[in-house]
């Protein structure tokens, strides 16, 4: 079908309607005064197609706008960290108002990086580069998802760096403060005893125990199936008969759909333990010692038995051996005796 003009005369509506390969191609030409003039814009549509640049995203939508219409409702639907974006989005939102995805450059990106990294948090206190690299993440997962609808042909966050980090923890619960602080759980904290046994038997992260329910409990094979929050993929990890016995009163006359451990005044898991540990350590004696590092405990233990870290790897659940080589560190004993196996 050639060119035809839906308006009138005087004003004309001109639009080109052609098919090429089977796939149809329609566009209206505003800027056509006369028929010649539309004639020329259909040719250099065909001429695009052949040269493979008709339908290029050209970047010109707003980004805040995507934002809120495209990528929130997406994260929310598709991300288990979708709480954090949409807690992250407002700063993003505020730093590239009025600004399209085509005038999102890398330069800018680094200005934003810089800005974010002076900046102070709502505690007052300097930001981490933890959070500035979350930041950057977010405008990068947004600009991926930019890719797949097609709106930008590139990520320019690509081309920026993110801060380099040297927060690496390698604080463990010592044998000697075991006993300590298991000493505290009693009275308003007795509720720790079982859930910090297996937090240290099983090296299971606090947002995996927490929810955890009595289906992902397999006594007969021995083991929990953790719900991996990280990779969305379960892994299988052995109970030592500590964490069995604890397993078996827990799940008792259970349905499967029960949580393991929850608030008895709510019915519903725990959503934090910070002030009862806290206390609980501070009690004891112990300083600086969080509930993760209960996890690092637990790989710290198996490095420190010889496990390799690839064994570590599997029971940890993580994805990549670098991040269970920091778990296989050696203890002040087992470096004591390397040093005396030097002597004649």
């Amino acid at each position: 079908m050639p060119v035809e003009n839906r308006g009138t005369s005087k004003n004309p509506r001109w639009r080109y309607n052609f098919t090429i390969r089977g796939v149809r191609y329609r566009q209206a030409i505003p800027e056509a005064r006369t028929k010649y003039e539309a004639e020329k814009a259909e040719a250099q549509a065909k001429k695009d197609i052949y040269d493979g640049r008709y339908g290029r995203p050209t970047g010109e939508r707003d980004l805040g706008d995507f934002i809120e219409k495209v990528y929130l409702p997406w994260s929310r639907e598709n991300k288990r960290s979708w709480r954090g974006d949409k807690s992250n989005a407002p700063v993003i939102l505020e730093w590239f108002r009025g600004k399209t995805f085509a005038e999102v450059s890398p330069l800018l990106i680094e200005k934003f990086k810089k800005f974010m990294r002076e900046s102070i948090t709502k505690k007052g206190t300097p930001r981490s580069a933890r959070s500035v690299n979350e930041f950057l993440e977010l405008l990068s997962s947004i600009f991926r998802l930019a890719i797949r609808e097609k709106e930008v042909e590139t990520n320019p966050c690509s081309q920026v760096k993110k801060l380099p980090l040297f927060n690496k923890r390698k604080r463990y619960l010592l044998d000697s403060e075991e006993p300590l602080l298991f000493a505290q759980f009693t009275g308003p904290r007795a509720h720790l005893k079982a859930m910090v046994t297996v937090a240290i038997g099983t090296g299971m992260r606090r947002s995996d125990q927490l929810p955890l329910r009595v289906a992902k409990i397999d006594f007969q094979r021995n083991c929990i199936w953790v719900p991996n929050s990280k990779t969305g993929r379960d892994y299988a990890i052995p109970m030592n008969e500590d964490v069995r016995q604890i397993m078996l009163e827990k799940c008792r006359s259970k349905a499967s759909d029960d949580y393991v451990f929850f608030n008895p005044e709510t019915g519903l898991p725990y959503t934090s333990l910070k002030k009862a540990f806290g206390t609980a350590c501070r009690l004891a004696g112990i300083s600086n010692l969080h509930w993760h590092d209960l996890r690092h405990t637990f790989g710290t233990r198996l490095g420190g038995a010889g496990y390799n870290a690839y064994e570590i790897m599997e029971l940890m659940g993580h994805s990549e051996i670098n991040t269970s080589l920091r778990y296989v560190h050696p203890t002040t004993e087992r470096k004591q005796a390397a040093v005396e196996a030097t002597r004649t």
